[in-house]
């Protein structure tokens, strides 16, 4: 059950086990409408200064239920990488509240004993079936009850720290059968440090008036160590893995945390990173496909990076992905519906049988960003729509006009009708409708 608190429950609830009193950052962060209003959807904020430990309500929701219909979706995409010899695997964030100290838990007085259970158990299921599906995911949720945990995320922002980033690439290699998780990071033996201002000391300064204090941090130093070959006088020619993910592998437009060097040095791959901040489940994902990487057969491993806000279970973001992958496939177009498009719904009336058709194409006049959605009617009158999207974050060379989509599944026998729309448009433009067969 979730409760927002007032002030003086606020108060209450973050009374400690030895009598004292919590001290929040600011009454504020705890009550939604007294947030700044681009905070008001994440809040309230929990926050105690004794500890430093900032969480957002939202990093208490379960978002990670799998549909049989994902799971489906799971299954098709990892067969057209397999299509490439490519092997792909998911490194998935765990759910950051199941890192806070139990300490920090007692004092920020958050609603635990109904919220944090469903997050693991949620979590756990989450990974179960990617690895049902074929698809190697380590449960990183683990790592919170270890002595790792400590390292893994900051007190003050949302991402992972670079130990927890090399944490996490240790499970990972552990979880594809190249070397025990200890071994692994046994090999780390030079660390710097890593300051970090964090995100949700942000919401602090603009909430509260006042930005907590920089977090610093252990970070290993990869280029100091060499990679485990290079420590055996051997110089290979390394295999190449691509890195496709969000902001915990481009912080500040940039691996800030070491993701891609920990793959390196654990791995002994040669690491192209295609991560984008903030392009969500599809943005990375369709950029890697849409630039051509897949034709050079090049990588032997893609693995897919994504964060607990994220997590590859949103139908509408994976039917776009196995659409892109199918559309990525074909040599040519195969004749198109024309058609003009903007804001409002626009219908096309064409008759075609699902034994047929992959999945759709629209190709756009200009339009690379944003929204599109697709309405799809049968024979019967049954509607189905999707959500199409693609994120202004990522790099204007790397973006597409072809939106595409996987019909793959659907309970649908014959299409009679496809409509679309393009919500924020200002103006109506050419727009082509291609089948994929």
């Amino acid at each position: 059950m979730k409760r927002l608190l007032t002030p003086l429950a606020f108060a209450a609830a973050t009374l400690l086990a030895s009598g004292g009193y919590a001290t929040p950052y600011c009454e504020s962060l705890a009550v939604k409408d007294q947030l700044p209003k681009k905070y008001q959807k994440r809040g309230p904020f929990y926050s105690d200064t004794s500890s430093g430990w900032i969480v957002g309500q939202d990093q208490l929701r379960n978002k990670y239920a799998v549909s049989d219909e994902a799971v489906a979706l799971w299954h098709d995409i990892r067969a057209e990488f397999e299509k490439h010899a490519i092997d792909l695997v998911v490194l998935a964030a765990p759910p950051r509240p199941l890192f806070v100290p139990k300490s920090a838990l007692d004092a920020l007085g958050m609603p635990l004993d109904a919220e944090l259970p469903v997050l693991q158990d949620g979590f756990s299921a989450y990974i179960a079936a990617l690895n049902a599906a074929g698809i190697v995911a380590p449960d990183l949720s683990r790592v919170a009850q270890s002595p790792l945990a400590a390292e893994y995320y900051f007190a003050r922002d949302t991402h992972w720290t670079p130990m927890g980033a090399a944490v996490s690439v240790a499970y990972l290699n552990a979880a594809m059968g190249k070397g025990a998780i200890d071994a692994n990071l046994a090999r780390i033996t030079s660390t710097g440090t890593y300051d970090e201002k964090g995100s949700l000391a942000g919401v602090v300064k603009d909430a509260c008036g006042k930005r907590p204090q920089t977090e610093t941090v252990p970070a290993p130093q990869y280029a100091i160590q060499g990679s485990a070959a290079s420590l055996l006088g051997a110089a290979p020619e390394l295999e190449k893995l691509a890195l496709v993910g969000t902001s915990f592998s481009d912080r500040y437009q940039r691996d800030a945390y070491q993701v891609a060097d920990a793959l390196a040095f654990m791995m002994d791959v040669h690491v192209d990173n295609f991560s984008v901040t903030g392009g969500g489940l599809v943005g990375s994902m369709e950029a890697f496909i849409r630039s051509g990487a897949l034709a050079s057969t090049s990588y032997k491993t893609v693995v897919w990076e994504a964060p607990y806000s994220a997590p590859l279970t949103d139908v509408n973001g994976l039917r776009q992905i196995l659409g892109a992958l199918k559309s990525a496939a074909l040599v040519s177009h195969t004749e198109g519906l024309d058609a003009r498009i903007g804001k409002d719904w626009i219908s096309i009336e064409h008759s075609v049988s699902m034994e047929e058709v992959q999945g759709l194409e629209i190709v756009t006049e200009g339009t690379d960003t944003g929204q599109l959605l697709v309405e799809i009617i049968d024979g019967a009158g049954e509607k189905t729509r999707t959500k199409l999207v693609k994120s202004n974050r990522v790099a204007a060379n790397l973006r597409s006009n072809r939106w595409a989509l996987s019909l793959s599944g659907l309970p649908i026998g014959q299409i009679v009708r496809i409509k679309l729309r393009l919500p924020k448009s200002e103006k109506q433009e050419a727009a082509t409708i291609h089948f994929i067969y």
